[in-house]
């Protein structure tokens, strides 16, 4: 499976068109509302409001229609009841915002069904008021175009598909009419037949020659004059081209805006964490909420020991992510990004998203078993402002779950990681608190371990090929960080808060 935003965005878009649909009483006593003031205040616009209340109750409360069906549906009736006008903005931000005043009579409804409202209608005003750009990269308004032209001899234009080894004609038109009638049904086992067919309908036929262009799904068949093919041909076929590079271009476009709408939505709901502890619970569910991703555990990184620390997760088990304290050493792709980051200097940005198909290879076998990951994406988690790395996301779609990434998640991650360090960057004292006090390095934990078995300062030196004076500065360190007076107390605090 390959992740992408498309999926996602189509569910959050089906999330609140179902909110919507659950409000309906509600909303409808909203709008009534609106109707009335309007309607009784004498406003020019009374009756553009009553007439885009009617629209929209049509057509978004009819549980048979989709999300494309909606977007059709409400773009057709608005052109042809609204058309273009000034107040077009205005009332779809005026039947909005009745939406969500309604719905938050529901108790139940919480910031991210408001976000689904939202992004409901915004897609919804964009299909509206964008209808001609779109237009323009239509290929039956291009072909239009080519037939109306004056200064090229095409008589007219058929678009020509094949079903079940059929060839039928889906579309045939002349600079004044369509010439495909209801009543009218060519088709053929070969494209030759369909055309013999379609010269059967035009009288002075015979000067007449017509060009077969293979075109994305479907044949373009163009009847010219006889002597005129030669000199057109290249034209057309390089109008084609340059056609087909406009729509990548649009459809480029898209893509980039569906991450942009996911990158927006995120940073709008984890503004709104007023505590370190409310910062990771919103990054955490924002990454599996506003990306294709099921789970998403956090750790903080530390420089100056090179060690990674379990802050939070989502969908994860939070005690066990916390109870992680590892040495970056023993994950080699993140250790060898770091290794790069370091060479660059203050070069954050470049540091970039690692998609590991088989955690496995990256991973020790231990988390590998506990989590049971398969393959995993490491989002790093940092402020641009001052080139800090905060930590890291580790994301995937579940317990043993193999995936694929496409270009606009990875797109998307990388702002999300910046989004995030920003936020949690604001509770930099908790995190240098988690960094220094809570959490020991390899080497303590490994000394607390052989004081909580009993072993001397002499016996634990030996056990880890050290000197007695470096084992006695490990301890003053650990009990340093534990507030610990003794020993006996050291050893009893990790116990409790299983450390070992």
């Amino acid at each position: 499976m390959t992740l992408t935003l498309d999926h996602y965005l189509d569910s959050l878009f089906h999330h609140g068109l179902d909110i919507i649909r659950n409000n309906e009483k509600a909303i409808q006593h909203h709008w009534e509302q609106i109707q009335h003031y309007f309607q009784h205040t004498g406003k020019k616009v009374a009756s553009t409001t009553a007439i885009s209340v009617k629209i929209f109750s049509d057509i978004l409360f009819n549980h048979q229609y989709n999300k494309e069906t909606i977007m059709n549906q409400l773009r057709a009736e608005w052109n042809k009841e609204i058309g273009n006008n000034p107040l077009n903005k205005f009332m779809i931000s005026l039947l909005e915002n009745s939406v969500h005043q309604a719905a938050k009579v529901n108790k139940d409804n919480h910031y991210n069904d408001h976000q689904a409202i939202q992004y409901v209608f915004t897609k919804i005003s964009e299909h509206i008021l964008t209808e001609k750009l779109e237009h323009l990269f239509t290929l039956d308004t291009f072909l239009e175009h080519l037939v109306a032209s004056e200064q090229l001899p095409i008589e007219w234009i058929a678009v020509v598909g094949r079903r079940d080894n059929v060839f039928y004609v889906e579309k045939w038109f002349n600079q004044y009419q369509c010439l495909l009638h209801a009543h009218v049904h060519i088709a053929a086992e070969n494209i030759f037949d369909v055309t013999e067919q379609l010269l059967r309908y035009i009288t002075h036929s015979h000067d007449k020659n017509v060009m077969t262009i293979p075109f994305e799904n479907v044949t373009l068949l163009l009847c010219t004059e006889k002597n005129s093919t030669g000199h057109i041909a290249p034209f057309i076929h390089h109008a084609l081209h340059l056609f087909q590079s406009s729509k990548t271009i649009l459809n480029i476009a898209r893509q980039e805006q569906r991450w942009k709408d996911s990158v927006m939505m995120f940073y709008e709901s984890i503004m709104q964490a007023k505590s370190f502890k409310e910062a990771l619970e919103l990054v955490t569910k924002g990454f599996t909420d506003y990306l294709p991703f099921e789970r998403c555990g956090i750790f903080s990184y530390s420089p100056n020991d090179e060690i990674g620390i379990g802050l939070s997760g989502h969908r994860f088990d939070i005690k066990a992510i916390q109870k992680i304290t590892e040495d970056v050493r023993n994950f080699p792709l993140i250790h060898n990004g770091l290794e790069l980051l370091r060479l660059l200097g203050n070069g954050i940005k470049f540091l970039q998203p690692l998609y590991i198909p088989e955690a496995k290879a990256s991973f020790p076998i231990r988390y590998i078993h506990q989590f049971q990951l398969k393959t995993v994406v490491v989002a790093p988690i940092f402020k641009a402002s001052n080139q800090e790395l905060i930590g890291a996301a580790i994301l995937d779609q579940g317990a043993n779950k193999h995936f694929t990434m496409s270009q606009d998640t990875y797109t998307a991650l990388i702002k999300f990681g910046q989004s995030a360090g920003e936020t949690i960057g604001k509770f930099k004292n908790n995190i240098n608190y988690l960094n220094q006090s809570l959490h020991l390095s390899l080497r303590e934990i490994e000394v607390l371990t052989l004081m909580a078995e009993g072993e001397s300062t002499s016996s634990a030196a030996d056990r880890l090929h050290l000197s007695e004076y470096t084992v006695r500065d490990y301890i003053t360190k650990i009990m340093q960080k534990m507030k610990a007076k003794n020993r006996t107390e050291a050893v009893a605090y990790a116990i409790r808060h299983g450390i070992i």
